[in-house]
């Protein structure tokens, strides 16, 4: 699908979160109401499909998930067609070839994982990174 998620946000935020909101449609007990402004409103507790409330509090929590979903989705989109246009997207060749980490911020992500034991912390990155994209990187020992 293309997706670039290296931080793991869409299982961690989206489907956690969608999960969460939908777990309240299917579990809630009755024990507490909905809120209002004034606290919550325990005349009409809110109970989720196995506990007797039948599935208009699923539907609803469901009609919630989907338009945030679709709604952030939206912005989301825009805001990187935006980006996009401007040219700033994506990083320049040299970029890439150099490492993300030194080309933006001069030194390495995790100095521990140094390449070999002989190069410093903070060295201009390792000739095999700085490698053509065509040429096999060099197996170090």
């Amino acid at each position: 699908m293309r997706i670039d998620d290296p931080i793991g946000a869409v299982p961690v935020h989206m489907v956690a979160g969608i999960w969460g909101t939908l777990s309240l449609g299917i579990f809630a007990t009755g024990a507490y109401g909905a809120p209002t402004p004034m606290g919550a409103d325990i005349s009409a507790p809110v109970k989720g499909l196995l506990y007797g409330g039948g599935t208009a509090q699923l539907i609803a929590q469901a009609i919630g998930s989907f338009s945030v979903t679709a709604a952030t989705l939206v912005v989301a989109f825009a805001l990187m067609y935006a980006v996009k246009a401007t040219g700033t997207l994506r990083i320049s060749r040299e970029g890439e070839l150099e490492g993300l980490d030194i080309h933006e911020h001069g030194m390495f992500a995790y100095p521990e994982f140094a390449t070999h034991p002989s190069e410093p912390l903070h060295s201009p990155a390792p000739a095999a990174a700085m490698a053509p994209a065509s040429a096999p990187a060099r197996a170090r020992v």
